[in-house]
């Protein structure tokens, strides 16, 4: 399986959709965990440029797993509502000892998905993750994107 994003738009879509496949639990490095997070294209672009999340969410969840990604789905795909327009889920391969730091700190179940809060508003772990993605083997990737088509 290829990790490339692969277009998968219907003909006639009001959107452009193009996914990812998650990485096998069988690839990850030793000690590694998977999480997802949802965000907007200003978010992404940061991330992408800094390998940092900025501090703009005062909640700013990651979520654990394939139930995580699932989650993280539905804010994109319009099933959960949030007012920060989020376009894409980017995938993160963190260390599973600073995923259970940042869960002692805080983390909440959010239907059946247990999110971890990064922002001031939740614990104000977002400098130890941001640690963890600028001096660790930890990596990141976009896994889904979707793009309003523009009509001419």
């Amino acid at each position: 399986r290829s990790g490339k994003l692969k277009e998968i738009t219907h003909e006639g879509a009001s959107s452009r959709w193009l996914v990812a496949p998650s990485t096998s639990p069988g690839d990850l490095p030793s000690g590694h965990v998977l999480v997802y997070r949802p965000m907007g294209d200003i978010e992404a672009a940061h991330i992408l440029r800094n390998k940092s999340l900025p501090d703009t969410q005062p909640y700013q969840a990651i979520i654990e797993g394939q139930v995580g990604r699932t989650y993280a789905e539905k804010f994109i795909r319009g099933i959960k509502k949030v007012d920060t327009a989020p376009t894409t889920v980017m995938e993160f391969t963190i260390p599973t000892e600073t995923y259970e730091t940042l869960f002692q700190i805080q983390h909440k179940v959010e239907d059946g998905a247990i999110s971890v809060g990064l922002g001031d508003k939740a614990g104000g772990g977002l400098p130890i993750f941001n640690e963890a993605l600028q001096h660790s083997p930890a990596q990141f990737r976009i896994v889904l994107v979707k793009r309003r088509n523009i009509v001419k």
